[in-house]
């Protein structure tokens, strides 16, 4: 049974959530596993009235993107997004030059060929390992650099946007 929507629950879940980051990654989440676009929530809390923490709500939305697929993917894409640095794309399909999709990375600066990917506990396993690692030497055979990122690298926000610029810088020679 139905009780409410899911643009409903993205907005109760981020009211009632202290932290605007982890708010932003709720709304986030809701609404890649939705389906519901990150509009459709801000249509329906423009018209919701006397409701708690809607302003703040309203405010975080234009952080939000329902393409991310973790609560830490959207941690990084907020890093890069506050920085100086240009948006990165979230979800970018790549392939070979045989037409085959070779891996979507979280985020991607298509032009300078840099791909991100947050590599969770899930990625110590032996076989998520392996794949990764094929993952990595087929983007780097068609020019794409590689930048994995962690959870302990989450916390040094500094150290990640330095990472990025220099990554920029070197897809903007080649």
């Amino acid at each position: 049974m139905r009780v409410t929507s899911a643009a409903r629950t993205a907005i109760d879940v981020a009211r009632w959530e202290d932290d605007d980051d982890t708010a932003i990654a709720k709304i986030d989440a809701i609404c890649n596993r939705s389906g519901v676009e990150v509009a459709e929530v801000g249509a329906l809390a423009a018209g919701l009235r006397g409701v708690h923490g809607l302003r703040r709500v309203r405010a975080l939305l234009r952080w939000c993107d329902g393409r991310a697929d973790s609560p830490p993917e959207t941690r990084l894409r907020l890093i890069l997004a506050r920085s100086a640095l240009p948006d990165p794309t979230p979800q970018v399909e790549v392939f070979n030059e045989y037409g085959l999709k070779i891996a979507v990375p979280d985020l991607v600066y298509e032009r300078e060929k840099v791909a991100f990917f947050y590599d969770s506990e899930l990625h110590r396993r032996r076989s998520t390992w392996e794949r990764d690692a094929e993952i990595t030497a087929e983007l780097v055979e068609l020019g794409w650099q590689v930048v994995r990122v962690t959870a302990p690298m989450l916390r040094s926000p500094r150290a990640v946007l330095r990472q990025v610029g220099a990554a920029l810088e070197r897809g903007r020679v080649f």
